[in-house]
């Protein structure tokens, strides 16, 4: 079997073994919500959830799927009928999304270079010369197997939850399992409920795509990416993207409402576009200084290191099992020793 596993970074070298392309290091070490805490640090944990994971991305997205539902989504009673006319209409509609805000950032980052390197983690640009991206070109690479592949199943997800929604064969607020006025209180916590559970649901299925067949057969597509771009959060093979939007399966068994199910696509299928940016911060506005939040560190190291940091910084799982890297020199130094290690055992056998 090809060995498929990239080249990690160690400080030295890079992934094509020239000089090491690190660039921009943010403050360490990399903090991580209090959710698992015990003791349970309540106040703090709900400091955390207010921001950063409601603000200021998560009211955008929160924003955004509510604009989705009553205007750019199709008819209950169209939906009833598992039909390819309105399926077709969600897909392009997710496509667009992503397109405008990966293509958006893409513009702004790397065509123009707008901020040129400034808070960007790897000096190099996106590839242009790389054989294993299709012709040769990361970017567009990228952006075939997220839209072409990520946008299509993502809608079959979408799609089928909706159908099961209009038929009444799954609970949904909308059909009046649950109404909004006199459970406002549950479905704002469903809303928030989202960010924690697709955070959780990534770490699960993040580990199993690096059980070594599920790496081989699929994962591999996505790490050739060491050096991330805005196309590349949901830049996947077909089969890791089956398993990446099994995350909709939850609101088959938990009463929702269809917006919680669109919040729930939009998050996991166009905010990657942001965390995979390549760039800690984005500079806005004219006033020199002015940032706005950009890539996370924290996926951004997995991506440098491969074995760790698999889930995300709001819900920690990586804590409870060894695997969390917070950026700093020490952390740095033991990934180090340890990928020698493991280079040394995989040479004597």
């Amino acid at each position: 079997m090809v060995d498929r596993s990239p080249t990690i970074n160690t400080g030295s070298t890079s992934a094509g073994g020239g000089p090491e392309p690190r660039g921009y290091e943010p403050e360490v070490p990399i903090t991580v919500s209090p959710i698992l805490d015990w003791p349970p640090r309540p106040v703090s944990t709900l400091r955390y959830l207010l921001t950063p994971v409601m603000l200021p991305y998560g009211v955008f997205w929160v924003a955004l799927a509510a604009l989705i539902w009553n205007f750019l989504t199709p008819s209950m009673e169209r939906m009833a009928t598992l039909h390819p006319s309105w399926m077709l209409e969600v897909y392009l509609r997710n496509a667009v999304l992503l397109t405008l805000v990966a293509g958006a950032l893409h513009l702004f980052l790397y065509t123009r270079r707008s901020q040129q390197q400034r808070y960007k983690y790897n000096r190099r640009w996106m590839s242009t010369t790389n054989r294993s991206f299709l012709w040769t070109n990361q970017t567009r690479d990228n952006m075939f197997w997220s839209l072409v592949s990520g946008c299509a199943i993502w809608t079959v997800y979408e799609s089928l939850t909706m159908w099961a929604y209009a038929n009444g064969w799954v609970a949904s607020v909308h059909l009046g399992a649950v109404r909004w006025d006199s459970a406002w209180l549950y479905m704002g916590l469903l809303t928030v409920g989202v960010f924690v559970w697709s955070v959780t649901h990534f770490y699960l299925n993040h580990r199993l795509l690096h059980v070594r067949w599920f790496y081989d057969h699929a994962h591999y597509l996505h790490h050739r990416n060491v050096n991330t771009g805005p196309w590349s959060g949901i830049s996947m093979h077909p089969f890791e993207h089956v398993i990446y939007f099994t995350v909709f399966l939850l609101w088959w068994v938990v009463p929702a409402h269809p917006f919680i199910v669109i919040l729930n696509g939009l998050f996991n299928g166009v905010s990657p576009a942001v965390s995979h940016s390549g760039f800690e911060r984005f500079e806005v506005g004219r006033r020199e200084g002015r940032t706005a939040p950009g890539a996370d560190y924290f996926h951004h190291l997995h991506h440098r290191y491969f074995e760790c940091n698999y889930g995300n910084r709001p819900v920690p799982i990586d804590k409870l099992f060894g695997t969390f890297h917070d950026g700093s020199p020490e952390a740095h130094a033991r990934m180090k020793q340890r990928m020698r290690e493991r280079r040394g055992s995989q040479s004597a056998s």
